[in-house]
């Protein structure tokens, strides 16, 4: 079990609806100098406690929440405390990352975390909570836009690297949000719901669909133009295809066991299963965006050969000028540098490289990363 303390954090009444006066828990993984505290935030009638803000104030470090108020993972609980499966026949790990759907032939890029409370039509009244400060990037209030229904995107500026959050399926996002609104960790800016676009979501599955991952790129309009896929994207840079997710409990955990302090920190613990050199005629602004996951300065001239590497499911984890000594065969667009398969969690449904021996080659996922970071 997760060590945690409680304390109360509900904010003014005034502030939130009637029917969301039950709901005002949230979970804050909260680091400090001093070491860190599983702050479980219950606040259960209008006259509990202090003020959310109290809270967000109590030290110096890396706030990071839980996306709902089920203390479930806070409690060390299996996954059918918290997690939604995709059916009732289906296992329970099908709502969690990986390769976890239709036999471990289909990946999942988050976490779908089921609702504790429901109304008479059985609807579920789950507040849904911002798991660290920052900036949100998107909002599609358009359920039938996107496969993600409604979702909300927040970009987290502060940290290192400047991860991205998401809440997906949501059955409304809280008034008064817009693009550029900030958030602070534990910021109520949802609902729970089942909404989507071209699938239905039976009611009793209702869930959030939660990510945090990385963006590949500044300018995916240009990559989906020349894809021609035939219908319009409607959500810019925050276009599912345009986010690359990492295992989210994973991250809680090593959080929670003060093994990291930034997602910085967390991507180092992952391991390299491909490195790939590509010839790139100006610097990729994923280099410019994520200072941290790259060596180069941004001195001098820029380099024309650069080795990106990928951890598993093809989370991007480093992108490198190559060695000054380096080369890459004549017409040569891509070379497979190293590829350790037995490192990914992911091979079965999010297989990176084909082929054998000396003739590797990316495959069709890797290669439209590799086309969104250094855009080609």
């Amino acid at each position: 079990m997760l060590g945690f303390c409680t304390s109360n954090c509900n904010e003014p009444s005034s502030s939130r609806k009637e029917d969301d006066r039950f709901d005002r828990s949230t979970m804050f993984f909260f680091r400090s100098w001093a070491g860190l505290a599983l702050l479980l935030c219950q606040a259960c009638s209008q006259d509990a406690g202090a003020d959310a803000d109290a809270v967000a104030d109590a030290g110096v470090g890396l706030k990071l929440s839980w996306p709902t108020s089920n203390p479930a993972f806070a409690h060390g609980k299996p996954y059918a405390a918290y997690v939604q499966p995709t059916s009732m026949d289906k296992p329970i790990e099908s709502g969690i990352y990986g390769c976890v759907r239709n036999n471990g032939y289909r990946f999942h890029e988050g976490i779908d975390l089921k609702p504790l409370k429901r109304d008479s039509a059985n609807r579920p009244l789950d507040t849904v909570f911002a798991v660290m400060d920052g900036v949100v990037a998107h909002l599609n209030r358009r359920a039938s836009d996107s496969s993600y229904g409604n979702y909300l995107v927040v970009e987290h500026l502060d940290l290192k690297p400047a991860v991205y959050s998401l809440y997906a399926h949501l059955s409304g996002v809280e008034k008064g949000l817009a693009k550029g609104s900030p958030v602070k960790a534990g910021q109520p800016i949802g609902r729970i719901g089942n909404t989507a676009g071209g699938y239905r979501i039976p009611l009793e599955r209702a869930h959030l669909h939660f990510e945090i991952g990385l963006r590949l790129s500044d300018d995916f309009q240009l990559w989906y133009d020349r894809r021609k896929f035939g219908s319009p994207n409607k959500h810019g840079n925050f276009n599912g295809m345009n986010l690359v997710g990492f295992d989210p409990l994973s991250f809680y955990r090593l959080f929670s066991e003060k093994q990291i302090k930034q997602p910085l920190d967390y991507l180092a613990t992952l391991p390299k299963v491909a490195v790939v050199r590509a010839r790139v005629a100006k610097t990729p602004d994923f280099v410019l965006r994520y200072p941290p996951l790259s060596s180069y300065k941004g001195k001098g001239k820029a380099p024309m050969l650069w080795d990106i590497s990928f951890g598993p499911a093809g989370i991007p984890l480093r992108c490198d000028p190559a060695p000054s000594e380096a080369s890459l065969p004549s017409g040569t667009r891509y070379q497979v540098l190293s590829y350790e398969e037995s490192t990914s969690c992911c091979a079965k449904c999010r297989r990176l490289v084909t082929g054998k021996g000396k003739r590797l080659s990316p495959a069709s996922q890797l290669g439209s990363y590799l086309d969104l970071i250094l855009g080609n």
